[in-house]
């Protein structure tokens, strides 16, 4: 055992340092919950000796070592900062972990200009030779995110997993520096798990990489549908997708191939209860079908089995994983009961009670307590579901708030009127410091609220799980008020995703994540005490445990279960039976290998027998594995039968036209039967209403108008207010307005650009095969864009919002550079002239394109 080790092993150990490091984790709690500490907690021996434990642990090997040197650090910073030894040490223990955010911190912010001993800077300089960002000035790699990159970078498959705080898209970034400049060059892919982090992603990209895309001749598209966009031969081309988009983008001819495959988020791929899990699944498995030797990465937060992913999809090299728990920050966790009137803090499973401090003794609720500890402070305040996102952010600005707004929120608040309405709850909030963030918020709404909150212009955001789908925004504190994500309970690994944002690398040494008990609301506190995190994907799991259920569908037998249990299986036993038409091929997919090594050949057998009689091409089948094999052959059918009934105008398309084909539709896909949110056949005048107005370039203000406007002069409107209870519609009560503009949002995004894009998609693959050219429109793509122009779509693949395209085109096409209508490039200088540069339009064109 070598010295260090033993060291180590001496030390945790030893009573007395335990004594120590818990006055470490009070001095911590005093900080954060505002005790009056009346008297120091440690004696000059005690905080030498402690610091004395901070350098030795700051050598360890363990990542368990490595982060208890860094919290001491961290937790004596604010008593002691000045103090000459506490200089030296910290700087040398951040030295050793080689955490140079830490250090610029202490010279900044501490101006802690110590100097450490020699050996100790001779070793600080030769890890920033080593450990310098590609392509960067006066960045560097921690210890953790440098031993990643190193092995990242001399592979060609791997997966990987850390803390959220660990900056895992940051090393994928520096991977992509690295990888563009390869010869010959190749395109990719990343794929994301929401719209919202496609947006995220490319801007990203574009800002940080935008030299050397000029310089190697790369672009970035966000879309599927690139043949609005002239390809040049001499150009690569960095994708930033969706599951879905990637399937779409797979379903086409002659696209370009692609050579990198990067799955962030990828424990969405054991998320149990998601059919999106099992689309991304198919997306993975599908790309590595079509593009042989694909190159296959995988980054996910806190999963101690990473290598997990690269054996789902028969990736065989040793040692392309990576799993660490080093955090380049370190995080404070509290419950907080307020009904009993008590606080506890843990720390790597360990649970300290904590007196309640006189300051906070008189507080009765939630918003009291965020208002009194997150003051001044940057605030992510959790909510399980959307509406009360909105709520409780309106519950926060009823009393009064000294908060002023600057020119950049009065900005926000004129453009968010503008683009939604003036009632919209939002810009009222804004005016007062406040903001809410979630998954169906308009995509350059959810821009403005990031860029304003960490641009620290408001300092209070109520916010959904958006946050567990890898959007951006960390924070100095994250107030929890629910331990569900909607209805379902955390599992741990989400509950670490969400409290892995607590902490600005750059900005704090530590990050709190508060824990509020108000209303009986926390029913789980196992998952406050961390443990490795091994997680099983939904598939091996769903195979595993429901066989005989499985086979039962495959049979055309139902099953019992809740209804998403059943989609998710129904799901399955689609794939199983698609893909059981390949077993006699060389290629073998991993739900079929599955079922091979479990000895369940008689599964296999069963969907072969299943799909005997099949007409429908293989390969149409093989792009939509969601929609039910049976379903999908007898339209196929009929629609073959029929083919001069077929219609798919690529113009005039009006409300008549759209219910008709919606109709027709309705009852080919068997709406009623296999989409519960369609099984009202009299709701389809509606869909229709919206869609046309879609599809027809209407703005989302002028959508959301005409819908008030319709509503006021039919006669008995009703709103529904909650879950069964309906009330006339009053034009005038904003309560009314807010619930409207969420509604068609949502159905936007859910209905249009999600169930009817996917089933036009489908569609029209098979109009396309039985009428070759004459097939008319891909509805789909105008269900996806919003429009029916071509250079409007095309703007868009390039990251712009379809509100900001239909203006350009529609006022600025002089800006635009066209050849064969097909876009070819935009003077972005004259386009901006052309915007007002408090618009929101200017704001997105300045930093897309």
């Amino acid at each position: 055992m070598q010295l260090i080790e033993r060291l180590e092993k001496d030390i945790f150990s030893s009573d007395y340092y335990h004594l120590l490091f818990n006055k470490c984790i009070l001095i911590s709690s005093y900080r954060n919950l505002k005790f009056q500490q009346k008297h120091q907690l440690f004696t000059d021996k005690e905080f030498i000796d402690t610091l004395r434990f901070a350098d030795i642990l700051s050598n360890s090997e363990t990542a368990n070592g490595r982060n208890q040197a860094y919290y001491i650090v961290t937790s004596l910073n604010s008593s002691y900062f000045n103090h000459p030894t506490y200089k030296t040490v910290s700087k040398a223990v951040f030295s050793k972990l080689g955490n140079f955010p830490a250090i610029n911190y202490l010279e900044n912010k501490n101006n802690n200009n110590a100097e450490i001993p020699y050996d100790f800077a001779i070793e600080e300089d030769a890890k920033k030779i080593f450990q310098k960002v590609p392509d960067s000035e006066n960045l560097f790699f921690t210890d953790s995110q440098y031993e990643l990159f190193t092995k990242l970078s001399n592979s060609i498959e791997f997966s990987f997993s850390g803390p959220t705080s660990m900056g895992k898209s940051f090393i994928i970034k520096s991977f992509i520096k690295k990888v563009i400049k390869n010869s010959p060059p190749e395109n990719i892919v990343i794929l994301v798990p929401t719209r919202a982090l496609i947006n995220q992603f490319s801007i990203d990209l574009k800002t940080e990489l935008v030299e050397l895309f000029e310089r190697y001749n790369y672009k970035v598209l966000v879309n599927s549908n690139i043949t609005d966009i002239v390809l040049e031969e001499n150009y690569s081309y960095v994708f930033v997708l969706t599951p879905e988009r990637l399937l779409s983008y797979l379903s086409q001819e002659n696209t370009p191939p692609i050579g990198f495959l990067f799955v962030d988020e990828a424990h969405k791929l054991g998320n149990f209860d998601d059919t999106r899990s099992v689309t991304l699944y198919t997306s993975i498995e599908k790309t590595q079908k079509k593009y042989k030797g694909v190159k296959l990465y995988f980054s996910s937060p806190n999963v101690a089995n990473p290598e997990v992913f690269l054996k789902l999809f028969n990736r065989k090299s040793k040692n392309s994983f990576f799993y660490t728990d080093e955090s380049p920050v370190s995080q404070n966790l509290y419950f907080v009961d307020i009904i009993s009137k008590n606080i506890k803090q843990y720390y790597a499973g360990t649970e300290i009670n904590l007196e309640i401090p006189e300051s906070l003794s008189s507080i009765n609720n939630d918003i009291d307590f965020i208002k009194r500890i997150g003051d001044n402070q940057n605030n992510l305040i959790y909510c399980n579901y959307k509406n009360k996102t909105v709520e409780k952010a309106n519950q926060f600005i009823e009393q009064k708030t000294d908060f002023v707004p600057n020119k950049e929120v009065m900005k926000a608040v004129k453009n968010i009127s503008e683009y939604i309405h003036p009632d919209y709850y939002l810009t009222n909030l804004l005016k007062k410091g406040v903001a809410y963030h979630h998954g169906k918020l308009p995509q350059a709404v959810r821009n403005i609220v990031e860029d304003l909150y960490k641009k620290e212009y408001i300092r209070n955001v109520f916010c959904t799980s958006t946050l567990l789908e890898g959007v951006n925004m960390p924070t100095q504190n994250i107030f929890i008020l629910d331990n569900r994500n909607y209805r379902k309970e955390f599992n741990t690994i989400d509950f670490w995703n969400l409290s892995g944002r607590a902490g600005r690398l750059t900005k704090e040494l530590e990050g709190n994540i508060y824990c509020i008990q108000y209303d009986n609301s926390w029913d789980n506190k196992e998952i406050f005490k961390k443990e490795k995190i091994e997680l099983t994907p939904t598939i091996y799991s769903k195979v595993d445990k429901n066989l005989q259920k499985i086979e039962s569908i495959i049979n055309g037998k139902n099953i019992s279960g809740t209804q998403l249990e059943k989609e998710i299986l129904q799901y399955i036993a689609n794939i199983i039976k698609i893909d059981s038409l390949e077993t006699d091929s060389n290629y073998k997919s991993p739900i079929i290998n599955k079922l091979i090594e479990k000895n369940k050949d008689k599964i296999i057998e069963l969907a072969k027998t299943k799909t005997e009689h099949f007409q429908i091409p293989r390969f149409i089948l093989s792009n939509n594995q969601n929609i039910d094999f049976d379903i999908q052959n007898q339209v196929f059918s009929k629609l073959s039968l029929n083919s001069k009934d077929i219609q798919l105008p690529s113009s005039g398309i009006n409300y008549e036209t759209c219910l008709e084909i919606l109709n027709n539709m309705y009852s080919l896909y068997r709406w009623d039967f296999a989409e519960k949110k369609l099984r009202d056949k009299n709701s389809l005048k509606y869909y229709a209403v919206l869609m046309n107005q879609w599809i027809n370039g209407l703005t989302l203000s002028q959508i959301i108008k005409e819908s008030i406007d319709w509503r006021a002069r039919k006669e008995n409107s009703t709103i529904k207010i909650s879950f069964n209870e309906y009330i006339p519609f009053d034009k005038t009560n904003k309560k009314h307005i807010n619930i409207l503009i969420e509604e068609i949002i949502d159905d936007i995004e859910y209905v249009l650009r999600f169930l009817f894009e996917k089933y036009f998609n489908h569609y029209y693959q098979i109009v396309l095969k039985i009428k070759g050219e004459e097939s008319g429109e891909n509805w789909a793509t105008l269900l996806e864009y919003g429009t029916q122009n071509r250079i409007v779509i095309a703007l868009q693949n390039l990251g712009l919002s379809r509100n900001t395209s239909i203006k350009i085109y529609q006022n600025h096409r002089d800006s635009l550079i066209m050849f064969d209508n097909k876009l070819h490039s935009i003077n972005k200088t004259k386009l901006l002239s052309a915007f007002n540069s408090n618009s929101i339009e200017y704001d997105e064109i300045r930093k897309i394109l």
